[in-house]
């Protein structure tokens, strides 16, 4: 049992934030996650009111769909 114990620690040692169940970094996580960060300083600016005075209410939608929809698909894809 010690020899299974010690074989999951190695592999969670692998893991890392941006990378996939096998350990391999992910274009797809990385993305996303810039993806997130974009919608995240596009809303900050919004609120407060900086730059243009259009509405850049869909580009964040945008921004947010981009960064959780092309996740859930390939996760749906790959079953």
């Amino acid at each position: 049992m010690a020899e299974s114990q010690t074989g999951n620690l190695t592999q969670d040692k692998d893991k890392r934030f941006l990378s996939d169940d096998k350990g391999n970094p992910s274009s797809m996580r990385l993305m996303s996650m810039l993806a997130l960060i974009v919608a995240a300083v596009l809303a900050f600016v919004e609120v407060m009111g900086w730059g243009s005075n259009g509405s850049k209410t869909e580009l964040v939608l945008y921004f947010l769909v981009a960064a959780f929809a092309p996740k859930a698909v390939q996760k749906f894809a790959e079953k």
